[in-house]
């Protein structure tokens, strides 16, 4: 993996501070694919990577917890941290795929910073890798559901089971 030099000037806890508040906000992102998702396959979907998001959040804080006292933690500022995507809510945003491709620039910020955070501290070293193996099935996942979308935006003319089919999904309406 490439060192991330710029991540040397920040501490474990300050990282961990990073990465909590990025967990929370793409649960809040994938929860209004939740609320505003149609059909039923989307709002499952993204329910479930939600969830993952919570449960990433909740062991960091834990890991905090254990270190420094607390669940207390500081978001560090700087430019030499990988900048959180702005997500726009989802009523907002006019283009779906647009609305993907922040999320899967999120999920390789998250990468990054966990496979950083796996080599330069090896006693918590398998609890990152674990985070940087679940950031990379989000991210291969994101991927894929962007290239269906694609495809679908890309075609005319669908009709019957087909068409049945995109608006289950929810592409259609947004």
């Amino acid at each position: 993996m490439k060192r991330e030099k710029e991540l040397d000037k920040f501490d474990l806890k300050q990282l961990i501070g990073y990465s909590v508040d990025s967990e929370e906000q793409s649960k809040r992102f994938y929860g209004e694919f939740v609320e505003y998702g149609k059909g039923q396959l989307v709002p499952e979907r993204f329910r479930s990577l939600m969830n993952d998001e919570e449960l990433h959040k909740e062991t960091l804080l834990g890991l905090h917890e254990e270190l420094y006292g607390d669940r207390d933690y500081v978001v560090p500022q700087g430019e030499d941290l990988p900048p959180h995507e702005d997500f726009d809510s989802l009523e907002n945003v006019e283009n779906l795929l647009d609305a993907l491709g922040k999320a899967i620039v999120n999920e390789n910020n998250a990468i990054r910073i966990y496979q950083y955070m796996e080599e330069e501290y090896g006693e918590y070293s398998d609890l990152f890798g674990y985070l940087v193996s679940m950031e990379k099935g989000h991210l291969e996942s994101l991927k894929e559901e962007k290239k269906l979308y694609e495809r679908e935006a890309n075609s005319t003319g669908k009709s019957g089971l087909l068409k049945d089919f995109w608006e289950n999904i929810g592409l259609k309406g947004w």
